[in-house]
């Protein structure tokens, strides 16, 4: 399987140079734009405060909120990081992944990045809805 992977082209690097610089332009939006609802998102998480609570109980439930919370933009700030790795790697290999066959370091960071911010941004997403709906019962 490894010698196969190390002999053979796949994904992008199996793609003709023209159409591996529009992926790669392509690339470059989808994660700036990414990038920043990630941030921004973790912004407003950050935002959010801790209630006034009167009874023990309810301070532990925001006390468990705001765990949550920070969990979460943790795990934002990672998807952030790499979003990062493909903006930056698709910009480089804009300039040098002009070669007949792709570069395969360039092809295995964003694949590897890419499935990885999705991950990410799946879980925190999941999170943050869990989250606002716990919050919201709250009320």
């Amino acid at each position: 399987m490894v010698h196969h992977l190390g002999t053979k082209e796949f994904l992008l690097a199996a793609v003709e140079a023209d159409r591996r610089k529009d992926i790669y332009s392509s690339l470059t939006g989808s994660a700036s734009g990414l990038l920043g609802f990630t941030l921004a998102a973790v912004a407003i998480l950050a935002a959010f405060g801790r209630r006034d609570t009167t009874t023990p109980d309810e301070r532990s439930r925001e006390d468990r909120l705001a765990s949550a919370r920070v969990g979460i933009s943790k795990v934002l700030l990672t998807s952030a990081i790499f979003l990062m790795m493909i903006l930056v790697t698709a910009t480089a290999a804009i300039g040098m992944d002009d070669g007949k066959v792709g570069n395969f370091v360039p092809t295995t960071i964003i694949v590897a990045a890419s499935l990885s911010s999705l991950i990410g941004l799946l879980v925190s997403g999941a999170g943050l809805t869990l989250s606002l709906v716990e919050r919201s019962r709250g009320s």
